[in-house]
């Protein structure tokens, strides 16, 4: 079993019970004996792990340490329990230990037996980023860990105030040829991204943000994703907690609906989850701009990213949300692979989060608006109004909860609904001044 951990340095917690998220896969060695420590040097209470075997995520276990240490018994024990059906062939019955230090992309290609069938299929990844170079930095790494023959790494500096992130590719470039950098000056997400899929030319165009680590195994997962139907126009992937040290991570990784699910799904226009009224306007279903991948035809035929979206334009998000309804309003088929794995860096302080909680409600009612206004859908997003409010009282309700448990002010979830009551005014801004 090899076990990662992917937080990064942080505040010292005031949660009431520190969690340590992490990795385990199955197909290696053994549990380590030491203490997991938190940032403070105080042991962790419980661990968080997402468990795998040969590649695929089976799901969560959350187990209560002892002086930081976890019991292999008590983890082999809750894995057979929670995955009995799973096949079980490589799970230890011993306990022992998992090395500290994560698996070379090589290693784990070695053991999943999918990985072959995706390695030439040429791919680009497009990151884009604005003045936090050393989250960059974070993130090109892991994105170079990537074993892939037919790879391109496509950095898109967004109306930067400064160099760092040029100077820091330049760096990498002279040890890695797959990276590239364009600077693109007017500000906004959905241009950056628009930008880099022009400036590219493989069939797939895989996107990633600077806060996020993706795994070994990211873009042949992505990869799969597509070849499993020809009708396939985008693929998303499960975004993981890299860290739930503090309050304001455990806060967010219990609101947000894709950070949870290891079941592999197919939407079309049509067939979407089983309990959603929404389907295919309540997207939060097909997951995050975090971990996704189009094919170029099919983002060409939708137009790319809606630029009246997204982080830097008046509505502050939304555009991931829009562009997967886009795609199969177009007649694609969307595929959730929970194996495209991608690690989060998760708002700590609860100014930060309440900002971007505030930014992730108008994004969210600022694309319910431009579907509810756009002719072409807008009887259907009205004979879904009902359901989209008992949708957001659900919301509400999640909220509230969450924020107790974690011991975070019902401030932050405030911040949420008051951006969804602006959403609708700022998209009419966006449009106004994109016009």
């Amino acid at each position: 079993m090899w076990l990662h951990r992917h937080s990064a340095p942080a505040p010292v917690p005031t949660a009431a019970r520190r969690i340590w998220s992490g990795l385990v896969d199955l197909d290696g060695d053994d549990l380590p004996a030491e203490p997991l420590l938190a940032t403070s040097g105080a042991p962790f209470d419980d661990a968080r792990l997402l468990v795998r075997e040969l590649g695929e995520p089976l799901g969560f276990v959350t187990l209560p340490l002892t002086d930081g240490r976890l019991d292999p018994t008590l983890f082999r024990q809750s894995v057979e329990r929670t995955w009995a059906a799973a096949p079980r062939a490589r799970l230890r019955t011993a306990g022992a230990s998992l090395p500290v230090a994560s698996p070379t992309g090589d290693a784990r290609a070695a053991i999943v037996p999918w990985v072959a069938a995706t390695r030439a299929t040429p791919v680009s990844v497009v990151v884009c980023t604005r003045d936090r170079a050393a989250a960059l930095a974070r993130c090109l790494k892991a994105l170079r860990a990537v074993e892939h023959d037919a790879l391109e790494i496509v950095v898109v500096d967004s109306a930067p105030t400064g160099d760092d992130a040029a100077h820091l590719v330049a760096d990498l470039q002279r040890r890695d040829r797959r990276l590239r950098y364009l600077r693109e000056d007017r500000p906004g997400l959905s241009r950056a991204r628009n930008r880099g899929a022009r400036e590219t030319t493989a069939e797939l165009l895989a996107f990633t943000d600077d806060d996020v680590r993706v795994d070994p195994l990211w873009v042949a997962a992505l990869v799969r994703g597509f070849q499993c139907r020809p009708d396939v126009g985008c693929v998303t992937g499960l975004v993981a907690s890299a860290s739930l040290e503090l309050p304001g991570a455990q806060y967010f990784d219990a609101r947000v609906s894709w950070a949870a699910s290891c079941e592999q799904r197919l939407f079309d226009a049509a067939r979407g989850p089983r309990d959603s009224r929404l389907h295919p306007y309540g997207a939060g279903a097909f997951g995050t701009g975090a971990t996704m991948a189009f094919r170029a035809a099919a983002l060409r035929e939708i137009g790319g990213f809606d630029e009246r979206l997204g982080a830097g334009s008046p509505a502050g998000g939304g555009e991931d949300l829009d562009a997967f309804v886009r795609v199969l309003l177009a007649g694609y088929r969307l595929s959730y692979e929970p194996a495209a794995l991608a690690w989060h860096e998760h708002r700590v302080t609860q100014a930060d989060l309440g900002r971007q909680m505030y930014a992730y409600g108008k994004g969210l009612s600022a694309y319910w608006f431009k579907h509810l206004v756009a002719p072409r859908s807008r009887r259907q997003v009205a004979a879904r109004l009902l359901a989209a409010a008992a949708r957001l009282a659900l919301l509400a309700r999640r909220s509230r909860v969450a924020a107790d448990q974690a011991a975070v002010s019902r401030f932050v979830p405030a911040c949420e609904l008051g951006g969804l009551l602006v959403g609708p005014f700022a998209y009419l801004r966006g449009r106004r001044t994109a016009a």
